[in-house]
């Protein structure tokens, strides 16, 4: 299923009959790129792809940079002294903080691997949906195809009555036939015109289907172009449902996105047994801070003057001191950040001691899911088997009715053939007639379905082991 679409080849045609005329590949582009419900599952791929994109993230350190500006009114602590003081004080502080994790029990390992296999799981999911929205698509097509083909038989059958009609309407003139052999064949072609009304209005129907599968502004505008090859596919591809087994196996989307999922499950229960284990963590940081309580004192050279301090004892001369000036101002902000430059480094080892036990109800979880998800993935294989062996024997089926209903037909339109003669020639009468006229139009009507209900079921088969349609 690496391809959009394995089976675009499905049909191919040399040129389109009008503007409008769709071939199936072209169905099934435009739907890749207009579908509204592939759009939402392309969303969850996207989604996906961050979660790598986190779960990458998280081997790199943590650093965060922080600036608070702080007005203090009141009574409060200087940030300088560490005493009170009673005024109105505006302060900055600066940090850069980081962390790195070095050892956690091997869960970031593991959480990149799950969200790896996770992001597998949505491509495959894209792709599954593609097969599921083509399918439809295909039967949708061929839906359009046969009942075209109903069309045309029921037109031409009301008009070949028709004529029959007019034949014996001018036999009833002439004397030859009664008036109720006129009125039996009148009331059969009026039967066959009701049946071309109701055609047409499958013919709607199957046109409308297919328009609100491509979400089209007009979903009734849609006309397709038909295969020139389609009449001739009337032979089942395989041999064995093993032979188609095999090969879908390694192609069905599902099955792959299952296999993904198993082992995201299997990350994920690993992961959660790494929160048994210490965790190891390397710290650091980098501060500093500004006040408007920070001051400098400059102290003058030149002393203004002097002071007793005390006398000696002996002579009782005076001691003086000579008395400097100090000039407080407020510390410039450059210098405190300076100043009040701190570095931190350190480790951090946790260790789980008890913590209500979650670990260990996490674990379990995680077992579970694990379990589950190898059940749901043997499950859809023996689903995958169900459905291709069911699919294989059904088309067996249907390629052996489909072989029988053309002979049949060969039969009843020989039959018709010459009941139509005999009733011309009045050897046979019109309840005669217009039995062998219902079973000529229902054995048509039966091979027009078989012919498409085999085409399908053997396309299906085409497409579930990844292989272009034959039906070219």
């Amino acid at each position: 299923m690496k391809n959009l679409f394995p089976f675009i080849l499905f049909f191919f045609s040399t040129s389109l009959f009008a503007q409008q005329t769709w071939t199936l590949q072209q169905c099934l582009e435009y739907a890749e790129q207009h579908n509204s419900q592939l759009q939402k599952v392309k969303n969850v791929h996207l989604i996906s792809e961050q979660n790598v994109l986190q779960s990458k993230g998280a081997f790199l350190p943590v650093i965060n940079a922080t600036a608070t500006q702080n007005y203090n009114m009141g009574r409060s602590i200087d940030p300088f002294t560490n005493i009170y003081i009673n005024q109105q004080v505006r302060s900055n502080n600066f940090s850069l903080n980081g962390s790195l994790v070095l050892f956690n029990g091997f869960l970031l390992q593991n959480s990149l691997k799950q969200s790896k296999d996770d992001l597998r799981a949505a491509e495959n999911d894209i792709d599954q949906y593609r097969f599921e929205l083509s399918l439809n698509i295909v039967q949708a097509y061929l839906s359009i195809l046969m009942n075209e083909e109903k069309v045309r038989n029921t037109e031409l059958q009301a008009q070949t009555t028709k004529a029959v009609y007019e034949r014996t309407n001018k036999l009833k003139e002439s004397g030859i036939l009664t008036n109720s052999a006129a009125l039996d064949v009148y009331a059969q072609w009026k039967t066959e015109e009701a049946a071309a009304i109701q055609a047409k209005n499958d013919l709607d129907l199957s046109h409308l289907n297919l328009g609100l599968l491509l979400e089209l502004s007009d979903p009734l505008s849609i006309r397709i172009v038909r295969p020139p090859e389609i009449d001739n596919k009337q032979t089942l591809s395989y041999s064995t449902p093993e032979q188609v087994m095999t090969n879908a196996v390694d192609q069905i989307p599902s099955l792959k996105s299952l296999a993904y999922k198993q082992q995201s499950a299997t990350h994920a229960y690993y992961a959660s047994k790494g929160r048994y284990y210490p965790k190891l963590t390397l710290n650091g940081s980098l501060s500093t801070l500004y006040s408007t309580s920070g001051k400098t004192v400059q102290t003058l050279d030149t002393p203004s003057g002097s002071r007793t301090i005390g006398y000696t004892e002996t002579t009782g001369e005076m001691v003086v001191t000579p008395i400097y000036t100090s000039i407080i101002s407020d510390k410039a902000f450059g210098s405190q950040l300076k100043d009040n430059y701190y570095k931190f480094v350190g480790f951090t080892l946790t260790i789980p001691v008890l913590n209500g036990l979650q670990v260990r109800t996490s674990v379990h979880r995680a077992q579970i899911a694990l379990s589950q998800a190898d059940l749901d993935f043997n499950l859809a294989k023996l689903s995958l088997q169900r459905t291709i062996y069911t699919a294989f024997y059904q088309a067996r089926g249907s390629e052996a009715k489909l072989s029988a209903l053309n002979q049949s037909f060969t039969a009843t339109q020989e039959s018709y053939r010459s009941a139509e003669k005999r009733f011309d020639n009045g050897i046979i009468n019109s309840v005669e007639f217009s039995q062998v006229k219902t079973k000529y139009t229902q054995s048509q009507s039966d091979l027009l379905q078989a012919k498409y209900d085999f085409i399908f079921k053997n396309a299906i088969l085409d497409i579930y082991s990844g292989q272009p349609l034959d039906i070219q």
